[in-house]
């Protein structure tokens, strides 16, 4: 990729049709967002997938880093994981890898409702 434009471009491109998807700048990255949820995220050049649970050990087997950054006193790591190469030349393999991350997202979502209703 050229530049982080170019990137987004080629990523928002691949993912077309799994959902309404937008996007926004925020915190020196882009957010991307499908059907209002936030399902991935690019920093420095670097695509990151929305993860949980049931979808984290298929990056980790796959030897991807999750995304971390410099917090007042350590490191904060979240449930987002570098996305496989393939995505960024597959538009079948973003499908496949988008949709995990969706799916990852609806369920942490479903969990969340859950426990605003218990409230």
């Amino acid at each position: 990729m050229n530049s982080p434009t170019d990137l987004l471009a080629t990523v928002l491109d691949l993912m077309a049709g799994i959902g309404a998807l937008r996007q926004r700048k925020m915190f020196g990255g882009t957010y991307i967002y499908c059907d209002d949820l936030f399902i991935a995220t690019i920093h420095d050049g670097v695509l990151y997938f929305k993860a949980n649970k049931g979808t984290a050990p298929e990056f980790v087997e796959r030897g991807l880093s999750a995304f971390s950054y410099p917090k007042q006193g350590g490191i904060a790591t979240l449930q987002y994981y570098q996305a496989p190469s393939e995505v960024l030349t597959s538009r079948l393999a973003m499908k496949i890898w988008a949709g995990k991350a969706l799916k990852a997202a609806r369920e942490d979502a479903a969990v969340k409702a859950g426990r605003k209703a218990r409230r």
